[in-house]
């Protein structure tokens, strides 16, 4: 009882964990970007009128996000208490994939790179097999039916906010834990065996860089009613306002845009579509 009680509380201070989504920080950015967002595109004509668009308490005060809440908290006790132990840590299997390596294919081939260059190559290799991967779990996700049974959930919600980010049936968290363990742990391995142990356990948990940044430039909006776009950039990332449309209910719009951050992997499968004229969306499985 006293662990429940310890992880229920340490999720509750995701506001105050810089490795998260909902970071106070990242909350701040996206809601200044959103003020901005809406003083400049939605005909805001006074800073009051502005903040009463960006910020309205309807979409935040609801049992939606209730639901949205009480998933959080309960998935990640679920996660902490039994996804862990029995699936393992990222650090584990890159331990694992360096053995595997080693004894199927003999001594390390001792690459040497400038240690710079080499953390930010990782990094960089990181976080693309990890927008990848997310990529083609949450495609398959849209198109299986067993899998959209699980993953449907996510898109029942009606009123979108950053807490939707953790709206997951439980079955679907272990199957994003999985891929994210896995995708992390293998992609350390390689390069833990190809550079000789040059990249450490200090490196292979910190490889976030990419995640800072996205999170800190209005990721939170993604789960919003504020329809961000990047205009010309959405070729190359999801912005805010393309996730939105993932979430609408139109049917034009089902099994749209379903990368994380990357846009390319749409344009390979056909599925992206440009983030404009999104101001009268409306969320939820039903059209």
């Amino acid at each position: 009882m006293q662990e429940i009680k310890t992880i229920f509380f340490d999720t509750l201070g995701y506001i105050a964990q810089g490795d998260k989504r909902i970071f106070w920080a990242f909350l701040l950015s996206s809601a200044l970007i959103a003020l901005w967002h809406s003083y400049k595109y939605q005909y805001a004509d006074s800073l009051k009128q502005a903040i009463s668009k960006a910020w309205q308490p309807q979409h935040y005060f609801n049992r939606s996000t209730l639901l949205d809440l009480s998933l959080l908290l309960s998935n990640n006790t679920l996660r902490v208490l039994l996804v862990i132990p029995v699936i393992g840590s990222q650090l584990g299997v890159a331990i694992a994939v360096h053995k595997g390596l080693y004894h199927g294919l003999g001594d390390s081939p001792n690459w040497s790179l400038d240690g710079t260059l080499l953390i930010s190559l990782f990094t960089l290799c990181f976080f693309i097999a990890d927008d990848f991967t997310r990529f083609i779990l949450h495609y398959a996700m849209h198109r299986f039916t067993w899998l959209w049974k699980i993953h449907s959930l996510h898109h029942n919600a009606e009123t979108l906010t950053p807490l939707t980010l953790y709206r997951f049936n439980p079955l679907e968290m272990v199957l994003l834990s999985l891929r994210s363990v896995l995708t992390g742990g293998m992609v350390s391995g390689f390069f833990v065996y190809c550079f000789d142990g040059r990249i450490s356990s200090v490196d292979i948990l910190g490889a976030n860089a990419f995640g800072f940044i996205f999170n800190a430039c209005a990721a939170n909006l993604r789960h919003s009613h504020v329809p961000l776009s990047f205009g010309k950039l959405e070729h190359w990332f999801i912005s805010p306002a393309q996730h939105q449309i993932h979430h609408s209910s139109a049917k034009n719009h089902w099994n749209k845009n379903m990368g994380s951050c990357l846009a390319i992997w749409d344009r390979l499968a056909k599925t992206w579509i440009p983030g404009s004229n999104t101001q009268q969306l409306k969320f939820g499985i039903k059209d």
